[in-house]
């Protein structure tokens, strides 16, 4: 079950990563830069939680999970590409659609 939870967070990030470059923009563009750092915060706890979670079902996996769990660990470094180019994009369309907007 805990494994179906991790699986669904990573669905879930990977959501958040496609829609932040848009809501960077769209947050420069009504200039509210706390709430864009505040989505920021919660992509970045989101990723902690997901890897807190694939730590402790590396200790205590069932033998015929372990698949599943390892296809899991194999995200894990494109994860760290997708958050980061994500976040990226979003505060560099921020800053374009702030000027824009000023």
């Amino acid at each position: 079950m805990i494994l179906d939870i991790a699986l669904a967070l990573n669905a879930l990030i990977w959501c958040v990563v496609l829609i932040l470059p848009f809501y960077g923009f769209w947050m420069g563009y009504k200039d509210r830069r706390p709430l864009m750092l505040r989505a920021q915060l919660i992509l970045l706890c989101l990723v902690v939680l997901l890897l807190a979670m694939e730590f402790s079902l590396a200790t205590v996996a069932a033998a015929e999970r372990a698949q599943t769990l390892e296809r899991l660990i194999s995200y894990r470094t494109w994860l760290f590409i997708g958050v980061a180019g994500a976040s990226a994009l979003g505060w560099g369309n921020f800053a374009v659609a702030r000027r824009m907007a000023s």
